[in-house]
């Protein structure tokens, strides 16, 4: 079984600088069990799927199960599983907070956002996914800005501005904005600062994901089901 030790101080300053890390492998004994609860959680709440259209998905169809953490003893025990855990623990520190999860299908992409609703800029949070589909480098990887997530530097601002439609204001396609590109295949897990700025390119496939977010000792606002971009 892989297994996680603490994490190094280069991995927790490549966070703090970056905004992300990426585990490959790392419930890779175990994706099969969590993909089939991750079915059954659809299959069986199909009444509580909500469906999102939004702009950040080019207006195309993406399935939200909100809050699947609550639908599952399995998910549940995984979100506070000792391999998540320690990664949290070791960039946000002791005691933290999940404060969402959700389960998607997507026949959509996204455009460049980051996933801020509902929590303060100065929110110290890591959102942790898990892809169930191999995601390709140069095709439907997950795409993240470095440093994107440093929200007061004039950098991030100008991205607020400008990165959400990168064609009428820079010249150039979501997949021309300079990224980290991270491909993964099912059982590699991917942890980011929500307040970093991602995409992912849409290339006809129906994907699906789920994330947890949990937000620091410091964090005071209510609890909520999640960011819907």
């Amino acid at each position: 079984m892989h297994t996680i030790e603490k994490l190094t101080l280069q991995q927790k300053n490549r966070f703090d600088l970056l905004g992300y890390l990426s585990f490959p492998g790392l419930f890779a004994n175990e994706i099969a069990d969590i993909r089939a609860e991750f079915d059954r959680v659809f299959r069986e709440s199909a009444d509580q799927i909500m469906p999102w259209e939004h702009v950040v998905h080019h207006n195309l169809p993406r399935q939200i199960m909100p809050m699947i953490t609550e639908k599952s003893a399995m998910l549940n025990s995984l979100a506070h599983s000792e391999k998540i855990s320690s990664i949290i623990a070791d960039l946000v520190g002791e005691p933290f907070r999940l404060l969402g999860s959700d389960g998607n299908i997507y026949d959509c992409g996204t455009r460049w956002h980051t996933d801020l609703t509902g929590l303060p800029y100065n929110c110290r949070n890591v959102k942790v996914i898990f892809y169930f589909d191999e995601m390709r480098a140069g095709n439907d990887a997950f795409r993240i800005i470095p440093g994107s997530h440093h929200h007061t530097d004039q950098f991030a601002k100008k991205l607020k501005r400008l990165v959400k439609t990168p064609e009428e204001t820079i010249g150039l396609s979501i997949t021309e904005v300079p990224c980290e590109e991270i491909p993964t295949v099912p059982g590699d897990v991917v942890v980011f600062d929500a307040r970093a700025w991602h995409a992912v390119p849409y290339v006809g496939n129906r994907r699906h994901m789920m994330s947890f977010l949990y937000v620091d000792k410091d964090y005071q606002g209510p609890a909520t089901s999640e960011d819907y971009q």
